[in-house]
């Protein structure tokens, strides 16, 4: 334990010292560094604009935007699913740029002159971290790299649109540009991130003793701050440091949210039981008594029973070290049995039928024994759910089912699973 605790502190002094290394920036540096990032933002959109298979490539995007979209299984994960539909959400059918993004996916493949079609790109109002995930994407379907999670969930997306995508040929002066730019958008995005992570720290150390280590509230931290600096226009009359904390924040919370606790609530419901507690420790500070759910209610213009519901929200969790009654010396798990352990010829009949069950197995297909051990939490897994299974296998839900039947029916017609089955009820039973 001393060794955790000792390799922590030395993790936190070389991100301290890293961080000292980048002081605040001054509003003139946060305008210079931000006008570069966007300036490589309207070179990637302008290159685009001139190039015939580029524009193409982007109106294919668009196209499959509205009649192709994004589904959850067609991913290897569903963060990835979930950075691409955020990214294209205003291009979707039902988003606010739907008809501008038909319109300009028409214009891309037609004739007109070069300002015709810078315009239509720029009327697209494609956000930074988009551009360059859409130009970084471009550059390898032309044989170039450069990491981006926002390309890597394109070409995810890509293999599955009505058509293949179209191949794109560049001529090096092109793939010069698209890099020089890319290298640009990065360094400025980067330094707006370097210089201001001590307010991560800051903001980080704030939910510190809340069942989770800081270090993870610093990355989730970091995060929330590297999408701050995609998104910042200095244009608009705010300081980098004022915007990035309310991102910084609510990246923090949120994780903290889904982790932090035995039961995770939804953020919305979070966000009121923080109220409700904050409100119940200032007036127990000012009054030296524990107010009522009708005294909050009150103060904080809400429903009674909705604020009674709130403050019975922490209790679904229970401490086994907690007394079983108010006067009682005992504590929880004094009342749970002591006999974890069944004999010992039940552990060998229980091992027994194990064996059998994964010969059993075996004798199916690959893809059927997949979905028996996913399904039921076979060698050591957790049992998943039909959804889980086909997002981990990257297909439909009626596919995984069909393969469960096909995999049970197999299993049913094997000599000696019916006499397995009784022995395994015997030994329950005996338990």
């Amino acid at each position: 334990m001393q060794t955790l605790d000792s390799s922590e502190d030395t993790d936190l002094e070389l991100m301290f010292a890293e961080i000292r290394r980048y002081p605040l920036l001054t509003a003139d540096e946060e305008k210079d560094i931000d006008s570069k990032k966007w300036d490589a933002v309207f070179e990637l959109s302008s290159v685009i604009a001139e190039v015939d298979d580029l524009r193409r490539t982007l109106a294919d995007l668009l196209h499959n935007a509205a009649e192709c979209p994004p589904e959850v299984k067609r991913f290897p994960s569903r963060e990835q699913h979930f950075t691409l539909r955020r990214e294209l959400a205003p291009y979707l059918i039902d988003g606010d740029l739907a008809g501008v993004a038909k319109s300009v996916s028409q214009t891309l493949t037609k004739r007109a002159s070069k300002k015709r079609y810078a315009d239509s790109v720029q009327e697209l109002q494609i956000p930074a971290s988009l551009s360059v995930g859409i130009a970084v994407y471009m550059l390898r379907r032309a044989g170039g790299q450069f990491p981006d999670a926002v390309a890597d969930a394109i070409g995810h997306w890509s293999r599955h649109w009505q058509a293949p995508p179209m191949p794109i040929a560049l001529e090096p002066a092109v793939l010069k540009r698209i890099r020089k730019a890319l290298r640009h958008y990065t360094e400025a995005r980067d330094a707006l991130v370097m210089h201001n992570l001590r307010l991560v720290h800051s903001i980080a150390g704030r939910y510190r003793g809340r069942g989770v280590g800081y270090l993870d509230l610093v990355q989730e931290g970091t995060l929330g701050l590297i999408r701050a600096a995609e998104k910042f226009e200095f244009s608009k009359g705010f300081r980098f440091s004022t915007y990035c904390f309310n991102w910084i924040t609510q990246a923090v919370r949120r994780y903290v949210g889904d982790t932090g606790n035995l039961i995770r609530l939804p953020t919305h419901v979070q966000d009121q039981v923080n109220k409700v507690y904050r409100e119940r420790a200032i007036e127990q500070a000012k009054t030296g008594m524990e107010p009522d759910a009708a005294q909050l209610a009150k103060n904080l213009g809400m429903d009674k029973q909705k604020t009674k519901e709130i403050l019975e929200v922490r209790n679904l969790a229970v401490s086994l070290d907690a007394p079983r009654y108010d006067d009682d010396e005992g504590s929880m798990v004094d009342t749970l049995t002591s006999e974890q352990f069944g004999h010992t010829t039940t552990i060998a009949e229980l091992d027994s039928l194990h064996r059998f069950l994964g010969d059993a197995v075996d004798q199916l297909e690959k893809n059927e024994q997949a979905v028996v051990v996913a399904r039921w939490g076979l060698h050591d897994g957790p049992p998943l759910s039909r959804t889980e299974i086909a997002d981990r296998l990257g297909v439909s839900r009626e596919w995984v089912r069909q393969l469960e039947r096909s995999a049970l029916r197999k299993l049913k017609s094997q000599d000696g699973i019916q006499e397995a089955y009784s022995d395994y009820q015997q030994v329950g039973s005996m338990a």
